[in-house]
């Protein structure tokens, strides 16, 4: 059993390294120290999820993904500062992100998208959908419902979150903005017997 513990932990530990490598390509000591502290803070901390949030799909409601269903998920969770659409040019990469999860994995991954969109915004969104041709639900959490609920940190690089099935943070990165992370994501999932029980 202590064995068991130890490799775990070590595990546990390399997983942590190569995140906080991928995470940060910089040199400054201060970024990789915030860094460090945000995948400490955030990992095994569960995510709470709001009740009511609508869903759409291409600007027209749809059925809401259920938080619950599966083993894995990945969340992202986009609020209205900054460009929207800058940031949403990502849209192709998560559509061939998604097509690769669902090849690999069947069904054990699940994609939530929250959108927090400004009023003036929410016109620009379901045009870019549109433009993407981005058919995958998402939530549109105008009260920023999620974020209260999480506080989740500031920083865009660290709002997408690997999640396990009771919603705790296995891992933190955009893997739309960086393929190392994807890699990472994929590993972890595909490896489940030599996963971390946090």
């Amino acid at each position: 059993m202590m064995q068991t513990t130890n490799r775990q932990g070590k595990a546990y530990g390399q997983y942590m390294i190569i995140v906080l490598l991928f995470l940060c390509s910089c040199k400054r000591d201060g970024r990789m120290q915030s860094a460090r502290q945000i995948v400490a803070e955030w990992t095994g901390k569960e995510i709470q999820f709001p009740e009511g949030i609508p869903c759409q799909s291409l600007g027209q409601d749809t059925v809401c993904i259920n938080t619950h269903n599966s083993t894995y998920k990945i969340l992202l969770y986009v609020d209205s500062t900054g460009c929207s659409s800058c940031r949403l040019k990502q849209l192709f990469e998560w559509k061939n992100i998604m097509a690769e999860a669902d090849s690999l994995f069947s069904g054990e991954v699940d994609f939530l998208f929250f959108f927090q969109p400004k009023k003036q915004d929410e016109k620009e969104l379901q045009f870019l959908f549109r433009q993407y041709g981005f058919r995958h639900p998402v939530f549109i959490d105008t009260k920023n419902e999620i974020d209260k609920l999480n506080k989740f940190p500031s920083q865009t690089d660290y709002q997408c979150f690997l999640l396990d099935r009771d919603n705790r943070v296995l891992m933190i990165g955009n893997p739309s903005v960086n393929t190392g992370i994807w890699q990472l994501f994929k590993r972890y999932i595909s490896g489940r017997d030599r996963s971390i029980n946090i």
